[in-house]
């Protein structure tokens, strides 16, 4: 009997609802059922700090619009799945934070959610609301290492690698160990040249100088490897097209550090001139102050007496001690 009380209990319970990301309404569309979205690589997607996602159909009349939204920890994990996401037919789309779109689809990373618009491109104003609406959202400054890129690469052949998961599927001919994650090391992989002849190009970054300089030996026992470090950076090319493709790909890449001096208050400038004149405006304002008081305290008194009011309280005490010993 006591194993049917759960089971009784449970058919008057309602399914657990799936927590909902998208709002339920974008202007006049209106939300339909919605279902988990589908992540490209589960291991990949939980490096990048994957927490929540969500895929509904919106309609309004005759339109329909499917949305897929992936909640990240972080700006960077969006734009790592926005990397991995875009197609390779994509252009830059006219919209907030990283964008792109071709005939089909839209791909927006904006802060620390990755949004895919499917079957209808979605407006500025309407986007806005959605980013508006969903919960625990969070923008954090994106990493700079995608500027380091060289530029020429194969369209849509960027990946964002943030462990030794994305490493594995991106770049498989570095060890994880080389590329040493414990030091919180970042990577940026992308393909060059064509097909037959492509070069794989690697930036990883580290904290400090002192972490990439004791990188570089472990990255030159790579077979086929070409490598060379700037600052906290180092660049690889994998089994390049060619020697002179590899050098070119490298000296691309120039870090460029930027220094913050302190700034200083001015020193005050101390004149006498002015300092004496303000004590002579302090003085006259205090005897103006005095004058005035003065006038009006006579003042009350004469319209008192006028007024035949007692003067008693005016009358001065004397103890008539002249001439007493």
């Amino acid at each position: 009997m006591r194993f049917l009380i759960p089971l009784v209990l449970a058919s008057f319970c309602p399914v657990a609802a799936l927590p909902a990301i998208l709002p339920d309404t974008i202007g006049t569309w209106q939300k339909g059922p919605a279902t988990n979205a589908s992540v490209p690589e589960p291991k990949v997607w939980t490096e990048y700090g994957l927490q929540d996602d969500e895929t509904a159909s919106y309609t309004d009349a005759a339109r329909k619009i499917t949305i897929s939204a992936w909640r990240f920890s972080d700006a960077t994990g969006a734009m790592a799945a926005f990397f991995e996401t875009r197609p390779a037919d994509s252009h830059v789309a006219p919209l907030m934070g990283l964008s792109a779109e071709n005939s089909g689809k839209q791909i927006v990373a904006a802060g620390n959610y990755l949004f895919v618009f499917t079957g209808y491109k979605i407006t500025p104003e309407e986007l806005s609301h959605v980013v508006a609406t969903v919960p625990k959202y969070e923008h954090s400054p994106l990493p700079s290492l995608p500027k380091y890129l060289p530029a020429g690469a194969i369209p849509g052949s960027e990946r964002y690698i943030i462990g030794p998961a994305g490493l594995a599927q991106f770049a498989p001919e570095i060890p994880s160990s080389t590329a040493g994650f414990h030091f919180s090391a970042e990577g940026l992989v992308a393909r060059y040249g064509t097909k037959g002849k492509e070069t794989t190009f690697v930036i990883f970054s580290y904290p400090a100088m002192e972490m990439a300089r004791d990188r570089l030996q472990h990255f030159q026992q790579i077979p086929g490897a070409v490598v060379k470090r700037t600052g906290p950076l180092v660049a690889v090319a994998l089994n390049p097209a060619s020697p002179d493709a590899a050098e070119n790909l490298l000296a691309q890449v120039k870090y460029q550090a930027a220094v913050t001096l302190p700034e200083h208050p001015p020193a005050p400038n101390f004149n006498f001139g002015s300092f004496l004149i303000s004590i002579i405006e302090f003085i006259g304002v205090v005897l103006l102050f005095c004058i005035a008081s003065g006038v009006v305290v006579g003042g009350l008194r004469m319209v008192l007496r006028r007024s035949g009011a007692s003067g008693e309280g005016d009358n001065m005490i004397s103890l008539h001690l002249t001439g007493k010993q």
